[in-house]
């Protein structure tokens, strides 16, 4: 019978079949298959599930049929909480208090007032003529006036979200582009933000033949298949051009296990070491390559001809391009970085350890968000994410920044955005912010500046009243300019990897 998930209730036995989504938290009564959990955990490989197995809600099952005991009504499944957890972290955020503004209330009225008393002290204490310091105080009104002083900040938001957008960073407003310049942690997820989200052959061991006879074999079984790691050997073989050996019938799966199908020169299957292990001896040198593999964060596969192993064939999400370079910007920007991923650990270490980061592996979304507040105790952070896994981590950082090719519920989290998938784009949104910083340091000195030294020459009787209006203006004018300095400036994505410019 189907039913609405928000109707399921604890202890409900529910069937997930091949393609369906897990509908909440619960726990494989009965049945064997793989479940896609990287909606939820981040885990780049598909997971076995077996009878007694926990699967979470959102999880997609991917081949065999899954009898599943409700342990968690809709309200309170893992989608339910990260909703939950989002909506806490947003909540738990101080809007950015604006110095200028704050400053500005108390400096417009003590300068009306300053005036006042250079027009009211000099005649009635000292004699001194009315239509001179009247004329005085009137001059030392126009230079007091805040025009530059408050159009200094807006001018450099403005022309730093402009520049931002320019070269593919989307910026929701100057409390971030600020806050971005003051972070001293940036904290990763692992799949499809460091990584590119789908596994890939990284090596080809043949055990008999060569290399482009065993993927050529291992690509005919997959072929059709919907599988990750099935996908990655056939578009392996395809970009190879290789020419597959026929197949006569159809391929048999075993969940979590293997996919066995007919050939010319018999069955040939693609499994798992242990469903290798199962079919025969492997002997001890085939063992420790295949640990060798798995330290390296590596699935790795056994192409069998009947039952007897003739090669290997090792997969791992492998780190975007411009990951290794990213992580190097940052840390030459004195960021400290850090991989918070729900993947395992050993695939943890092994990506981080490539691109130089600290690693924080198998964490559900409520542990990265305990992960976030212990970093952020430090300094403050920016999150970088692309799935809903990540959102309550987006949330509770001080920046979140969402990769533009990530989810809807991460990009409607976070508070900036890579829109061109760059990892090097996180090091050009810091520089940015720290450029806009120091671009509003300099507006606030230049028009606190001016504004002193024609100040001295009123009271001294150098300046007009029209010099003070042209100092005045010319104040504004000259922030402006120094504002629109911002649009020149020019991501790292346009010059060489060795180019410090």
């Amino acid at each position: 019978t189907e039913v609405p998930a928000d109707e399921l209730a604890i202890d409900d036995l529910v069937v997930v079949r091949p393609g369906d989504r897990v509908p909440s938290d619960g726990e494989v009564v009965e049945g064997s298959s793989e479940l896609d959990e990287a909606p939820v955990t981040g885990e780049s490989v598909p997971v076995l599930k077996e009878a007694g197995s926990t699967v979470y809600a959102g999880s997609i099952n991917a081949n065999g049929v899954l009898r599943v005991r409700i342990t968690r009504t809709a309200a309170d499944n893992t989608i339910a909480r990260i909703i939950h957890l989002v909506e806490e972290a947003q909540g738990s955020k101080a809007p950015t208090a604006r110095f200028i503004d704050r400053f500005s209330a108390y400096y417009t009225p003590a300068a009306m007032v300053v005036s006042a008393l250079i027009i009211v002290v000099p005649p009635l204490l000292f004699g001194a003529e009315w239509s001179t310091w009247i004329y005085r105080g009137l001059a030392t009104l126009l230079i007091a006036c805040p025009c530059a002083l408050v159009i200094s900040t807006p001018a450099a938001i403005a022309s730093g979200l402009a520049a931002g957008a320019r070269h593919g960073l989307l910026v929701k407003g100057g409390a971030a582009l600020e806050t971005l310049g003051k972070v001293r942690t940036v904290a990763f997820d692992k799949t499809g933000t460091l990584t590119v989200g789908k596994p890939r052959v990284t090596d080809i061991i043949p055990l008999e033949g060569e290399e482009a006879d065993i993927l050529a074999r291992a690509a005919a079984v997959e072929c059709g298949s919907s599988h990750p790691l099935g996908e990655a050997i056939v578009e392996a073989a395809e970009q190879r051009d290789l020419e597959l050996p026929k197949m006569f019938g159809g391929a048999m799966a075993i969940p979590g296990k293997a996919v066995t199908a007919r050939l010319r020169e018999g069955f040939v299957s693609v499994g798992s070491p242990r469903y290798a292990a199962e079919q025969g001896n492997l002997s001890p040198e085939l063992n420790a390559r295949l640990e060798a593999l798995e330290a390296a964060g590596k699935t790795a596969v056994v192409v069998l001809s009947g039952k007897r192993a003739v090669g290997v064939i090792a997969l791992r999400d492998e780190p975007r391009e411009d990951a290794a370079t990213g992580v190097a910007r940052l840390n030459a920007l004195g960021i400290r970085t850090v991989m918070l991923t729900g993947d395992n650990r050993r695939t943890a270490d092994a990506i981080a350890g490539s691109l130089g980061l600290e690693a924080r592996a198998e964490l559900l979304p409520d542990a990265k968000l305990s992960e976030i507040a212990a970093l952020r105790e430090h300094g403050g952070i920016a999150m970088v994410g692309d799935g809903i896994n990540d959102a309550p981590a987006l949330a509770a950082s001080s920046v979140g920044i969402a990769m533009g090719g990530g989810t809807d519920v991460a990009l409607e989290t976070a508070d900036a955005a890579l829109l061109k998938n760059r990892v090097t784009g996180v090091a050009e949104l810091i520089r940015l912010s720290r450029a806009t910083l120091g671009n509003i340091r300099q507006n606030i000195a230049l028009a606190l500046g001016l504004k002193a030294v024609f100040l001295i020459t009123t009271l001294t009787g150098v300046t007009t009243l029209w010099m003070a209006i042209l100092a005045d203006t010319g104040a504004t004018v000259l922030v402006t300019i120094n504002a629109l300095r911002l649009l020149r400036f020019q991501g790292d994505h346009l010059t060489d990897p060795g180019d410090e410019r």
